[in-house]
């Protein structure tokens, strides 16, 4: 008898967690990627994080997806007033438990899709960013080297940066 009620006891658990449990196994995440990625400081708070959710996944992934059947000839061969055990089938039957509606996973994907626009965005915008830095590295790397230049053709082409040290040497002349 002890064994029957734990093993219904067992299916309640199972049941209020099984809707938990389908959802936890949607995403995939793939921890050695964002380990790499964090700072060292954070890798060990982020491994008792992972250890912890490691934990929680697998205890729900052994959790079955159906409820069990109670067997109420069982309880009714057990009971002595089988109405008794007719009354709380019935009750068992009306019980109802309402799932949560899904308010957010609607704001959630237009806000990933925003997100990925914008991303798009700036990683086309940083390959033109990257395109004038390697132009202007290539500018830098085409001069002569400054130990072998001489003012005259460093400021040759920098014509305001000429302007503001004639100026500053006007100022202080004597």
């Amino acid at each position: 008898e002890q064994q029957q009620w734990w093993s219904y006891g067992k299916a309640v658990v199972s049941t209020q967690s099984t809707g938990r449990s389908k959802m936890a196994g949607r995403k995939v995440f793939d921890f050695i990627k964002i380990t790499s990625q964090l700072p060292a400081a954070a890798r060990a708070d982020f491994g008792a994080l992972r250890s912890k959710f490691e934990s929680a996944h697998s205890s729900m992934a052994a959790l079955p997806s159906a409820l069990e059947p109670i067997d109420w000839s069982f309880y009714s061969s057990r009971v002595g007033d089988a109405s008794l055990v007719d009354d709380f089938k019935a009750k068992y039957a009306g019980v109802s438990i309402p799932r949560p509606e899904d308010t957010h996973s609607a704001a959630i994907g237009a806000a990933e899709a925003e997100f990925k626009k914008e991303m798009a965005e700036y990683l086309a915008g940083a390959e033109q960013r990257i395109a004038q830095f390697e132009a202007s590295l290539a500018g830098l790397h085409a001069e002569k080297p400054l130990a072998e230049m001489t003012v005259s053709e460093y400021l040759a082409d920098k014509p305001e940066l000429r302007e503001k040290i004639e100026a500053d040497i006007e100022s202080r002349a004597i």
